[in-house]
């Protein structure tokens, strides 16, 4: 099932952009950057983000939407780590990460919490800033690599197959 899964919602839109004519290199940054972007820990600017990057850079924003939305369970997996590592790197919060604690904060006093909220997500998201620059560039030389070396199986037709 996953399987099937996987060749219709991946596999499926790479094989269009490769028949359509973009090249290894552009699939290869629209993957990266769609992934990289996907994490971002700022849940819901993401897909706004993603097509205003494939719009400007000319990518294509398909690939890059549907990347997006399939990392987009890791993306909340590593929120609260986010949050924590940007607590401790920048803002220095005693912060337990509960929901209790924030709802009792936002009770307290909403504009306190909102800016200390802010700050907190702001810090997360240049930890991510951090590991999105060598993770970018990681992921785009094993797509390109991955793409050459199966983009004549993805844009074989399906009846070359079963020969």
């Amino acid at each position: 099932m996953i399987g099937a899964w996987f060749k219709r919602k991946v596999l499926v839109p790479i094989r269009v952009a490769l028949k359509k004519g973009v090249s290894p290199k552009r699939l290869a940054v629209s993957l990266a950057l769609g992934i990289t972007i996907g994490v971002i820990p700022f849940y819901g600017l993401t897909t706004l983000l993603v097509g205003v990057i494939a719009l400007a850079l000319r990518l294509d924003i398909v690939i890059m939407q549907v990347v997006h939305y399939i990392v987009q369970p890791i993306q909340i997996a590593l929120i609260i780590p986010f949050l924590k590592a940007g607590n401790f790197l920048f803002t220095k919060n005693s912060v337990d990460f509960t929901i209790k604690e924030y709802l009792a904060g936002f009770k307290s006093d909403f504009w306190v919490a909102l800016g200390d909220f802010w700050k907190l997500n702001l810090s997360a998201t240049l930890v991510w800033l951090i590991v999105a620059i060598p993770l970018s560039y990681l992921l785009y030389h094993a797509f390109v690599v991955s793409i050459r070396r199966f983009a004549p199986v993805l844009v074989r037709k399906h009846h070359d197959r079963v020969k």
